[in-house]
Protein backbone atom coordinates (compact mmCIF):
# COMPACT_ATOMS: atom_id res chain seq x y z
CA UNK A 1 0.00 0.00 0.00
CA UNK A 2 1.33 3.21 -0.80
CA UNK A 3 1.18 5.85 2.09
CA UNK A 4 2.13 9.82 2.53
CA UNK A 5 4.66 9.94 5.47
CA UNK A 6 3.69 12.41 7.83
CA UNK A 7 -0.18 12.71 7.27
CA UNK A 8 -1.11 9.21 9.01
CA UNK A 9 1.09 10.06 11.59
CA UNK A 10 -0.20 13.46 12.35
CA UNK A 11 -3.50 12.31 12.25
CA UNK A 12 -5.10 12.51 16.14
CA UNK A 13 -6.76 9.64 17.70
CA UNK A 14 -10.15 9.37 16.58
CA UNK A 15 -12.80 7.74 16.84
CA UNK A 16 -16.32 6.04 15.64
CA UNK A 17 -17.52 1.95 15.71
CA UNK A 18 -20.40 0.43 14.92
CA UNK A 19 -21.81 -3.14 15.35
CA UNK A 20 -22.54 -5.33 12.38
CA UNK A 21 -26.12 -7.08 12.80
CA UNK A 22 -27.07 -9.79 10.96
CA UNK A 23 -31.06 -8.60 12.01
CA UNK A 24 -29.97 -5.07 10.63
CA UNK A 25 -30.26 -3.01 14.40
CA UNK A 26 -30.55 0.39 14.37
CA UNK A 27 -27.54 3.02 14.63
CA UNK A 28 -25.95 2.52 17.69
CA UNK A 29 -27.90 -0.47 18.83
CA UNK A 30 -25.04 -3.52 20.16
CA UNK A 31 -25.15 -7.10 18.60
CA UNK A 32 -23.90 -10.14 20.67
CA UNK A 33 -22.92 -11.44 17.95
CA UNK A 34 -19.57 -9.25 17.55
CA UNK A 35 -18.51 -9.98 20.90
CA UNK A 36 -17.58 -6.69 21.51
CA UNK A 37 -16.61 -5.80 25.16
CA UNK A 38 -18.84 -3.84 27.48
CA UNK A 39 -18.29 -0.16 27.92
CA UNK A 40 -15.51 0.73 30.39
CA UNK A 41 -16.21 2.85 33.68
CA UNK A 42 -16.34 6.33 32.94
CA UNK A 43 -12.86 7.72 33.56
CA UNK A 44 -13.34 11.16 33.83
CA UNK A 45 -14.66 12.32 30.27
CA UNK A 46 -18.14 12.88 29.18
CA UNK A 47 -20.30 9.76 28.39
CA UNK A 48 -20.13 7.54 25.53
CA UNK A 49 -20.33 9.23 21.88
CA UNK A 50 -23.37 8.60 18.97
CA UNK A 51 -20.33 8.90 16.71
CA UNK A 52 -19.19 4.85 17.87
CA UNK A 53 -22.53 3.27 15.68
CA UNK A 54 -20.16 4.69 12.68
CA UNK A 55 -17.60 1.93 12.75
CA UNK A 56 -18.40 -0.83 10.44
CA UNK A 57 -18.42 -1.27 6.52
CA UNK A 58 -20.40 0.85 4.81
CA UNK A 59 -22.15 0.63 0.89
CA UNK A 60 -21.70 4.51 -0.30
CA UNK A 61 -23.92 5.84 -2.88
CA UNK A 62 -25.42 9.14 -4.01
CA UNK A 63 -21.82 10.37 -3.77
CA UNK A 64 -20.42 12.15 -6.70
CA UNK A 65 -18.48 10.23 -9.01
CA UNK A 66 -18.23 6.90 -6.91
CA UNK A 67 -19.46 3.57 -8.75
CA UNK A 68 -22.41 1.26 -6.97
CA UNK A 69 -19.73 -0.79 -5.93
CA UNK A 70 -18.11 1.12 -3.61
CA UNK A 71 -17.53 0.83 0.64
CA UNK A 72 -15.86 2.99 3.12
CA UNK A 73 -14.71 1.19 6.40
CA UNK A 74 -14.73 3.07 9.31
CA UNK A 75 -11.97 2.11 12.12
CA UNK A 76 -10.60 4.04 14.74
CA UNK A 77 -8.46 6.20 13.32
CA UNK A 78 -8.84 5.28 9.89
CA UNK A 79 -10.59 4.62 6.93
CA UNK A 80 -10.55 2.70 3.91
CA UNK A 81 -12.19 3.59 0.52
CA UNK A 82 -13.10 0.62 -1.80
CA UNK A 83 -12.78 1.12 -5.40
CA UNK A 84 -12.77 -0.72 -8.40
CA UNK A 85 -9.16 0.64 -8.48
CA UNK A 86 -8.20 -0.56 -5.51
CA UNK A 87 -8.36 1.28 -2.00
CA UNK A 88 -8.04 5.00 -0.80
CA UNK A 89 -6.82 5.48 2.70
CA UNK A 90 -6.86 7.88 5.10
CA UNK A 91 -8.10 9.07 8.78
CA UNK A 92 -11.06 10.50 9.96
CA UNK A 93 -12.76 11.86 13.51
CA UNK A 94 -16.11 12.52 14.54
CA UNK A 95 -18.19 13.56 17.89
CA UNK A 96 -22.12 13.25 18.13
CA UNK A 97 -22.76 15.46 15.26
CA UNK A 98 -19.37 16.35 13.58
CA UNK A 99 -17.29 14.34 10.78
CA UNK A 100 -14.13 14.99 9.30
CA UNK A 101 -11.93 13.04 6.91
CA UNK A 102 -8.93 13.51 4.94
CA UNK A 103 -6.90 11.10 2.72
CA UNK A 104 -3.28 10.21 2.77
CA UNK A 105 -2.44 7.07 0.85
CA UNK A 106 -3.61 4.57 -1.53
CA UNK A 107 -3.18 1.14 -2.85
CA UNK A 108 -3.47 -1.10 -5.97
CA UNK A 109 -4.39 1.24 -9.49
CA UNK A 110 -5.87 4.37 -6.85
CA UNK A 111 -2.65 5.01 -6.25
CA UNK A 112 -1.09 7.53 -8.65
CA UNK A 113 3.02 8.02 -7.55
CA UNK A 114 3.66 10.41 -5.12
CA UNK A 115 0.34 12.49 -5.87
CA UNK A 116 -1.78 12.60 -2.97
CA UNK A 117 -5.11 10.94 -3.37
CA UNK A 118 -8.33 12.57 -3.28
CA UNK A 119 -11.98 12.51 -2.28
CA UNK A 120 -13.52 15.37 -3.15
CA UNK A 121 -17.44 14.52 -1.10
CA UNK A 122 -15.64 12.93 1.61
CA UNK A 123 -13.29 15.37 2.25
CA UNK A 124 -16.59 17.91 2.01
CA UNK A 125 -18.30 16.32 5.02
CA UNK A 126 -18.43 18.11 7.97
CA UNK A 127 -21.22 16.37 9.63
CA UNK A 128 -23.39 12.92 9.47
CA UNK A 129 -27.16 12.42 10.94
CA UNK A 130 -28.85 8.99 11.30
CA UNK A 131 -31.15 7.70 8.23
CA UNK A 132 -33.27 4.62 8.91
CA UNK A 133 -30.84 2.18 9.53
CA UNK A 134 -27.57 3.88 8.23
CA UNK A 135 -26.14 7.47 8.24
CA UNK A 136 -26.23 10.61 6.14
CA UNK A 137 -22.97 12.49 5.69
CA UNK A 138 -23.52 16.29 5.07
CA UNK A 139 -21.75 19.39 4.12
CA UNK A 140 -21.80 22.51 6.59
CA UNK A 141 -24.90 23.38 4.40
CA UNK A 142 -26.42 20.51 5.65
CA UNK A 143 -26.79 19.13 1.79
CA UNK A 144 -26.28 14.91 1.97
CA UNK A 145 -22.77 13.93 0.10
CA UNK A 146 -23.53 10.48 0.73
CA UNK A 147 -25.67 7.99 2.04
CA UNK A 148 -23.64 4.55 4.07
CA UNK A 149 -26.10 1.68 4.15
CA UNK A 150 -25.44 -1.98 5.13
CA UNK A 151 -25.01 -4.05 2.57
CA UNK A 152 -22.25 -6.51 1.17
CA UNK A 153 -18.60 -5.75 1.63
CA UNK A 154 -15.63 -5.59 -0.57
CA UNK A 155 -14.01 -8.46 -2.22
CA UNK A 156 -10.13 -8.96 -1.14
CA UNK A 157 -7.90 -7.31 -3.41
CA UNK A 158 -4.01 -7.87 -3.85
CA UNK A 159 -2.46 -4.98 -2.51
CA UNK A 160 -4.30 -4.81 0.92
CA UNK A 161 -4.81 -6.89 3.97
CA UNK A 162 -7.99 -9.83 3.76
CA UNK A 163 -9.15 -8.20 7.20
CA UNK A 164 -10.10 -4.71 5.71
CA UNK A 165 -13.28 -6.51 3.98
CA UNK A 166 -14.01 -7.37 7.57
CA UNK A 167 -15.91 -4.67 10.13
CA UNK A 168 -13.71 -3.77 12.55
CA UNK A 169 -13.79 -4.75 16.24
CA UNK A 170 -14.94 -2.41 18.83
CA UNK A 171 -12.42 -2.27 21.83
CA UNK A 172 -12.35 -0.97 25.00
CA UNK A 173 -9.91 1.30 23.84
CA UNK A 174 -12.01 1.98 20.79
CA UNK A 175 -14.82 3.19 23.48
CA UNK A 176 -12.13 5.58 25.37
CA UNK A 177 -10.95 7.11 22.13
CA UNK A 178 -15.01 7.93 21.17
CA UNK A 179 -15.82 9.30 24.76
CA UNK A 180 -17.67 12.82 24.33
CA UNK A 181 -15.85 15.78 26.01
CA UNK A 182 -16.68 16.54 29.31
CA UNK A 183 -19.33 19.65 29.72
CA UNK A 184 -19.00 23.10 29.39
CA UNK A 185 -18.71 25.12 32.27
CA UNK A 186 -21.79 27.46 31.94
CA UNK A 187 -19.11 30.53 32.46
CA UNK A 188 -17.60 29.66 29.59
CA UNK A 189 -19.21 31.60 26.23
CA UNK A 190 -18.92 28.74 23.19
CA UNK A 191 -17.06 30.01 19.97
CA UNK A 192 -19.20 30.67 16.99
CA UNK A 193 -17.87 29.05 13.23
CA UNK A 194 -18.27 32.90 12.65
CA UNK A 195 -16.12 34.09 15.69
CA UNK A 196 -13.23 31.56 14.82
CA UNK A 197 -13.11 32.49 10.78
CA UNK A 198 -9.93 34.75 11.45
CA UNK A 199 -6.32 34.97 12.36
CA UNK A 200 -5.21 33.90 16.08
CA UNK A 201 -1.62 34.61 17.81
CA UNK A 202 -0.98 32.89 21.35
CA UNK A 203 -1.56 34.94 24.59
CA UNK A 204 2.71 34.56 25.03
CA UNK A 205 3.77 35.38 21.96
CA UNK A 206 7.08 37.52 21.67
CA UNK A 207 6.35 38.48 18.12
CA UNK A 208 10.24 37.15 17.11
CA UNK A 209 8.31 33.41 16.34
CA UNK A 210 4.96 34.06 14.95
CA UNK A 211 2.91 31.90 16.04
CA UNK A 212 -0.59 31.72 14.83
CA UNK A 213 -3.59 29.74 13.23
CA UNK A 214 -5.75 31.27 10.96
CA UNK A 215 -9.20 29.14 10.38
CA UNK A 216 -10.31 29.67 7.05
CA UNK A 217 -14.12 30.54 6.30
CA UNK A 218 -13.72 27.31 3.67
CA UNK A 219 -12.98 25.12 6.56
CA UNK A 220 -9.13 24.42 6.27
CA UNK A 221 -7.18 26.12 9.04
CA UNK A 222 -3.08 26.81 9.07
CA UNK A 223 -0.64 27.50 11.74
CA UNK A 224 3.01 27.48 12.89
CA UNK A 225 4.57 27.43 16.41
CA UNK A 226 7.16 29.70 14.40
CA UNK A 227 9.21 26.71 13.60
CA UNK A 228 7.07 23.97 12.28
CA UNK A 229 3.68 24.58 10.02
CA UNK A 230 0.49 22.74 10.16
CA UNK A 231 -2.64 22.60 8.39
CA UNK A 232 -6.08 20.47 7.97
CA UNK A 233 -9.35 20.90 8.60
CA UNK A 234 -11.86 22.04 11.32
CA UNK A 235 -15.41 22.14 12.04
CA UNK A 236 -16.90 23.78 14.91
CA UNK A 237 -21.00 22.99 15.95
CA UNK A 238 -21.46 27.02 17.66
CA UNK A 239 -22.19 25.73 21.05
CA UNK A 240 -18.37 25.38 21.73
CA UNK A 241 -17.44 21.81 20.49
CA UNK A 242 -14.55 22.04 17.81
CA UNK A 243 -13.30 19.39 15.60
CA UNK A 244 -10.15 19.18 13.36
CA UNK A 245 -7.71 17.36 11.60
CA UNK A 246 -4.04 17.74 10.87
CA UNK A 247 -1.25 17.08 7.91
CA UNK A 248 1.65 16.82 6.91
CA UNK A 249 3.92 18.84 9.67
CA UNK A 250 8.03 19.02 10.25
CA UNK A 251 9.44 18.22 14.09
CA UNK A 252 12.30 21.29 14.13
CA UNK A 253 12.48 21.83 17.95
CA UNK A 254 10.97 25.53 18.66
CA UNK A 255 10.75 28.45 21.20
CA UNK A 256 7.37 29.34 20.08
CA UNK A 257 4.12 28.19 21.50
CA UNK A 258 3.06 24.65 20.11
CA UNK A 259 -0.59 26.67 18.72
CA UNK A 260 -1.09 24.08 16.24
CA UNK A 261 -0.53 21.06 18.83
CA UNK A 262 -3.23 22.94 20.69
CA UNK A 263 -5.54 23.30 17.67
CA UNK A 264 -5.01 19.37 16.67
CA UNK A 265 -6.05 18.67 20.29
CA UNK A 266 -8.93 20.62 21.27
CA UNK A 267 -12.46 19.91 22.00
CA UNK A 268 -13.59 23.36 22.82
CA UNK A 269 -13.00 26.55 21.54
CA UNK A 270 -14.91 29.08 24.07
CA UNK A 271 -14.18 32.80 24.69
CA UNK A 272 -13.42 33.97 28.24
CA UNK A 273 -12.79 37.34 29.41
CA UNK A 274 -12.02 38.15 25.68
CA UNK A 275 -9.73 35.56 24.67
CA UNK A 276 -10.42 32.59 22.75
CA UNK A 277 -9.17 29.14 25.23
CA UNK A 278 -8.69 26.04 23.14
CA UNK A 279 -9.86 23.30 25.58
CA UNK A 280 -8.99 19.62 25.81
CA UNK A 281 -11.42 16.88 25.95
CA UNK A 282 -11.02 17.03 29.74
CA UNK A 283 -11.83 20.93 29.96
CA UNK A 284 -8.27 21.87 30.82
CA UNK A 285 -6.87 25.03 28.99
CA UNK A 286 -4.24 23.84 26.11
CA UNK A 287 -3.77 27.45 25.09
CA UNK A 288 -5.16 31.40 25.12
CA UNK A 289 -5.35 32.85 21.58
CA UNK A 290 -5.91 36.69 20.49
CA UNK A 291 -7.27 38.01 17.17
CA UNK A 292 -4.41 39.10 14.89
Amino acid sequence: MTRFRGAGMAALAVALALVVAACAPAPGEQDDSRSNPPPPTDSGNGRESAAIALVDIWRVSGAADEEVDTWLRLDVPEFQLWRDCGMIQGSWRATGSLFLASTYGASGECATGTTLPRVPWLESVSGYRAAGEGWELHDPQGTTLATLTRDGAPDPIPTAADFYTEPPVITDATREALRQPVPLAGSLTPASPEDLAARWVPESDSGTTDAHVVFEADGTWTGSDGCNGGQGRWVADGAGALLTTSGVSTLMSCDGAPVPYWVTQASWAVFDDGWLRLLDMHGSELGRLQQD
